[in-house]
This record gives C-alpha cells, sequence and structure tokens, in this order.
C-alpha cells in the first residue's frame, strides 16, 4: 500500500519547470513605440512559426524569438499586427508567470486541459504582529491551454480591480479612466504600490504519457518579482530536423524589458536571484 501510494504520488506530479522570476513589465516610455513579436505573441496575440529562427552555436539571447503557447492563436493579418504595450493593456503593467513543460522536445510529452491558477498570499498587521493571512484571487488574462507542449506565459494585468494592489493605488488607477498615472512608471514607485507576501501558481492537466492528471506548483515571494524585466526566448528551430524545440537551460534566464527602465538589480535583493541569468537591454 505504502508503494503504491508513493508510484500514485510520482505519477501524479507534472514535469514542469516554473522560473524563479516572476516578471513585472510596464514596458513602454514612449507609447508611441511597438512591442516587439515575442510580447505580442505572448500576450494574445497571432504566433507567427515565421518569426522562430535558428540556434545560433554561441546560444546568444537575440538569437531566440519566443515561441509562447497561445491558446488563443490566430494567423496573423494585416489586421492583427502588433499593438502597442499600452493600448493592449490600457496603460496598466502586468505580471508574469513563466512555465515550461520539462518533456517539450520529446513527442507525446503534452499536456491536455491544463489549467494554471494563481492565489496572492496578504498578511494583516496589528502593530508589527501578523494577526490573519488573506489568500485572494489572482485572475489570469488565459488561464486554460488545451495542449500545453512547450511555453506557457501566465499573464495578470494590475488594474483598478487587481486584488494584488495597495486599496489606494487601486482608487487612484480607477479615477484615472482605468490607467496608470504616466508619473508611476518608475519601478521604485511601482514596488510601492503592491500589496502581496507570496504568489502561489497551481498548474493541472492531464498528461498525454500516463492519461492521469498531473499537477505542480511554485511559491513565489514578493522579492522575486523583477520589475520592468521579460523572460528570455526559448524556443529555436533545429537545423537538422526542422522542428521547434526549447532551450531548458534558458528556462530561469529574464532579459530587461524594450526600451529599458529594469530595477537595478545590484541592491540587495539580487542574492534572492542567484539562480537568474539576466541580460540588460541594448535600447536606453
Amino acid at each position: 500500500a505504502i508503494l503504491f501510494g508513493k508510484v500514485n504520488r510520482i505519477q501524479s506530479h507534472a514535469n514542469l519547470i516554473f522560473c524563479n522570476a516572476v516578471c513585472l513589465q510596464y514596458e513602454e516610455v514612449d507609447p508611441s513605440e511597438e512591442v516587439d513579436a515575442d510580447d505580442t505573441d505572448a500576450e494574445g496575440g497571432p504566433e507567427r512559426t515565421s518569426d522562430i529562427i535558428s540556434r545560433s552555436s554561441d546560444n546568444n539571447l537575440d538569437d531566440f524569438v519566443e515561441d509562447e503557447e497561445n491558446p488563443a492563436a490566430e494567423t496573423a493579418t494585416e489586421e492583427t499586427k502588433p499593438v502597442t504595450f499600452v493600448e493592449q493593456f490600457n496603460g496598466c503593467p502586468v505580471l508574469k508567470f513563466q512555465v515550461v513543460n520539462m518533456l517539450a522536445n520529446k513527442q507525446g510529452s503534452e499536456m491536455v486541459d491544463a489549467i494554471m491558477k494563481v492565489i496572492g498570499v496578504k498578511h494583516k498587521r496589528n502593530g508589527e504582529r501578523i494577526t490573519q493571512s488573506q489568500y485572494v484571487r489572482v485572475n489570469l488574462v488565459d488561464f486554460e491551454h488545451p495542449f500545453f507542449s512547450r511555453v506557457w506565459h501566465g499573464v495578470h494585468i494590475l488594474d483598478g480591480t487587481s486584488p494584488l494592489l495597495k486599496e489606494s493605488a487601486k482608487k487612484k488607477i480607477r479615477e484615472n479612466g482605468g490607467s496608470w498615472p504616466s508619473e508611476w512608471f518608475k519601478p521604485k514607485v511601482i514596488h510601492d504600490k503592491l500589496d502581496f507576501e507570496d504568489l502561489v501558481v497551481t498548474v493541472a492537466g492531464i498528461s498525454n504519457i500516463s492519461a492521469v492528471t498531473v499537477h505542480s506548483y511554485k511559491r513565489y515571494k514578493k522579492g522575486d518579482v523583477l520589475i520592468g524585466f521579460n523572460f528570455a526566448p526559448l524556443v529555436f528551430q533545429n537545423k537538422s530536423t526542422g522542428m521547434l524545440e526549447v532551450d531548458l537551460s534558458l528556462a530561469h534566464d529574464v532579459r530587461e524589458q524594450r526600451g529599458g527602465g529594469g530595477e537595478d538589480l545590484r541592491q540587495s535583493r539580487l542574492q534572492r536571484h542567484q539562480s537568474i541569468r539576466i541580460k540588460k537591454s541594448s535600447v536606453h
């Protein structure tokens, strides 16, 4: 019975890699600047396999283009061309969670009918003493994926209804027509508007290998949020086979958002991110 229980537990564990960081993007300073194709795919735009390029021998992050899983993928047309980050999210920053299928490079290893959920943990205090922990549901733009095979980005919009912001911040956003005031787009100011202690991300679905329900989760601290950063592209085209593959060694890599503006990670918080490799933006 004990052995059967252990086998059951192993079989129900999903083979997933959660990035060790949560990225908070506020992207544009100049609203006329278009987002790059990677970010458009990540937030619900069309997936373009023509944008996937071959992997170079030196693994430079600039040689990858994100082929992030998108449940609502469409064929790219003139009508679906990229819009600016500000237009896409009504001038609000977004939190992004990255989950990678560890078996992405093996055929038949998909997760069917996958669901991603995020819970925020908030503490109520009486002076310096914590008196209560409160769990809040964090809504995602796309929380379902019918056929999760490679990389999945969960996106939460930090708007006037987000439970992860202070009440005073949400009130100001609503008064501002649902957008963040432009003077808030600074890493320190953004950090001061956040109101949570932990984030718990869970993913569950049916394994295409074993046909049983599998699940996995990751718990993040507030200090794991990197402001002004995005995830590095992971997907490349294998030149010999022509197939799309995932470079799992980049699962914990992040890069500064287009246009710069990422927080200074040389401060003491950097010690929490020793397993994360960071690429600074060349655009300032």
